[in-house]
């Protein structure tokens, strides 16, 4: 299940509050959130972080007793977009056993209206990249992927990433 989707819940904020488009009401998880968390936990429910601020993101990677899921987000280290995962929130997947499961949506893979399967798994070449800092860096001394599921997996591990998709097909 879903914390979040385009809106705030009683307990969690969503993605955009992180696009200042929406004020925080919770700077993370609720009190409430907490025990949804916990509740998903013992009832075997996969906890899914697809929508949430990147506050949630940590608050749920650090308390769930179980690993979470992004059903549909890519690497924000490529294509800065607020529905991407930040390397710091990468690095926790890793350490949770979590999954990142890349999708194909244009915005999301490329920052764009135009993306192609190369930008989801392609090859690997020099580039201009922040490591999650927004803006980009710096130009790396040697090859990091340019496409999402490699950077997942350089940056989470081989076991952290999959495919992803949204109920329309598209994403």
């Amino acid at each position: 299940m879903t914390l979040t989707h385009s809106c705030n819940t009683p307990w969690a904020d969503n993605w955009l509050v992180d696009t200042k488009d929406e004020k925080p009401v919770h700077h993370g998880l609720s009190a409430f959130g907490r025990m949804v968390v916990e509740e998903m936990n013992r009832l075997g429910m996969i906890v899914d972080l697809a929508h949430v601020s990147v506050d949630v993101m940590k608050a749920v990677l650090n308390i769930s007793k179980a690993p979470i899921i992004f059903s549909h987000s890519s690497a924000y280290g490529i294509c800065p977009h607020r529905r991407n995962v930040p390397d710091d929130v990468l690095r926790l997947v890793a350490t949770t056993d979590s999954l990142v499961m890349v999708n194909f949506y244009n915005a999301y893979v490329t920052c764009s209206d135009e993306a192609k399967l190369s930008d989801v798994a392609g090859e690997e070449e020099p580039r201009w990249v922040g490591g999650g800092s927004d803006p980009p860096a710096l130009l790396t001394p040697f090859p990091l992927p340019t496409d999402h599921l490699d950077y997942v997996k350089k940056v989470a591990g081989a076991k952290a990433v999959g495919f992803g998709g949204d109920y329309d097909g598209v994403t």
